[in-house]
């Protein structure tokens, strides 16, 4: 069965014989500024050490310390100290989200309501504006990895309450998010129904994880769960919108975040994370979400975290590199828009004058795609493929016509200027 839907998706018959075209429809949907290239940051990701590279996905938010170690380490005022320089060095403008310490891996730490006020007056005494403070992590995760079964949804809820009243003592204006559940799926989508249902009226930015696999799928599979995340997007809307399921919050207009996504979970596994089908589908996911109007999602992780991250401990560009360089020009409104082709999957972004169209090729062999847009002329086209991320060479300029023809496994890029 996970056969055939890799197979249907992906569109694994043979290259069809007439370039593939493109269909427009329906409204569009504005994208939010925060909506791509996020990121996780922690105290071992040296920014300052791929400083070129990270600029050069243009971070819309950073989020810190993300991950497990945000549960392992205190939110110290020289923690936040080191984020701030980190967050300046990226771009200006580029937004934080700050995590707390929820769960106590030893006697004494900082994990109290107290705690968190703490950082927020260390984080006002450095200048560090927090556009969002997300109360821990993965806490549907604390009864299996720590632990602790005591950690339920109602547990949590409180915790997040308690948190959450001491920081707005300190800055009024603050805003929250979480719960920050491991998965799309499951049980996490489970705990999260438990959270909202305690927790709705209070919870300025539900968010949660997508981690599909382990690494062991095959790539066309691996590849076939990007789709996933849209209806990921619309059971959660459903919730907060649902009285019963959201009984102290239905009415609030709550957005939704992302907040760690990869295509695998397992950081000691390269395989669909440091190679050119783990990049495709995180181009994907992210588009994806923000299509689908997620207002913050955050790629794990900026900088080699294991196997994650947009380069390596030694600065070598990986796939996920360059698909984030161009994902980062997808903005201002998304239009809908199909391929023919079912093996080439479009997103189509207009700003301004000019319409941005990404399409991710998820064949391995090359397929032809008709270029028309009317109204608009095709001024530039780029792409990458694995080879090129292994050569460190630039992207590919593909020769402008009627019709592009897209390598294998790759990522494309065509810029459209409007004629009047």
């Amino acid at each position: 069965m996970r056969a055939l839907l890799a197979t249907l998706l992906l569109g694994a018959q043979a290259a069809p014989a007439v370039p593939a075209t493109l269909t427009l429809g329906g409204e569009g949907t504005p994208l939010s500024p925060l909506a791509v290239n996020g990121f996780n940051a922690s105290w071992q990701m040296p920014v300052v050490d791929a400083l070129g590279a990270v600029r050069s996905v243009a971070p819309t938010s950073l989020r810190f310390p993300g991950g497990n170690v945000g549960d392992e380490n205190d939110l110290t005022e020289q923690a936040l100290r080191y984020f701030k320089a980190n967050l300046d060095l990226t771009r200006p403008g580029t937004a934080a989200v700050v995590q707390t310490r929820v769960f106590a891996t030893r006697e004494g730490a900082r994990n109290r309501p107290e705690d968190a006020a703490q950082a927020a007056r260390a984080a006002g005494a450095l200048g560090l504006k927090v556009t969002y403070w997300e109360i821990g992590n993965e806490p549907d995760l604390y009864t299996t990895s720590r632990g602790d079964p005591s950690w339920t949804p109602e547990k949590y809820c409180r915790t997040f309450r308690a948190q959450r009243e001491a920081i707005l003592r300190v800055d009024p204006g603050a805003r929250f998010a979480g719960p920050a559940v491991s998965k799309g799926t499951g049980a996490a989508m489970h705990y999260l129904e438990g959270f909202v249902k305690a927790c709705g009226d209070v919870v300025d930015l539900l968010t949660w994880h997508e981690y599909p696999t382990d690494g062991t799928l095959e790539d066309e599979a691996a590849l076939a769960t990007a789709p996933t995340v849209t209806g990921h997007v619309q059971f959660v809307r459903d919730l907060l919108r649902d009285p019963e399921r959201n009984p102290l919050g239905h009415t609030r207009d709550a957005r939704l975040g992302v907040t760690e996504y990869s295509l695998s979970w397992r950081s000691d596994r390269p395989r669909h994370l440091a190679d050119q089908v783990g990049a495709l589908w995180a181009a994907e996911a992210a588009l994806r979400l923000a299509e689908a109007g997620v207002s913050l999602t955050s790629y794990f992780a900026v900088i080699a975290a294991g196997s994650h991250g947009l380069v390596d401990l030694a600065g070598v560009p990986r796939p996920t590199l360059y698909a984030f360089r161009q994902v980062r020009h997808f903005r201002g409104t998304a239009l809908p828009v199909r391929s023919s082709d079912p093996a080439l999957w479009p997103h189509l972004a207009q700003d301004g004058r000019l319409r941005t169209l990404l399409v991710t090729n998820t064949a391995a062999e090359d397929r032809l795609l008709a270029t028309d847009l009317p109204g608009y002329a095709l001024i530039g086209a780029k792409t990458f493929t694995e080879k090129t991320v292994q050569d460190e060479a630039d992207f590919i300029r593909l020769t402008l016509g009627a019709t592009l023809d897209l390598p294998g496994r790759s990522l494309t890029r065509l810029v459209y200027k409007r004629l009047s």
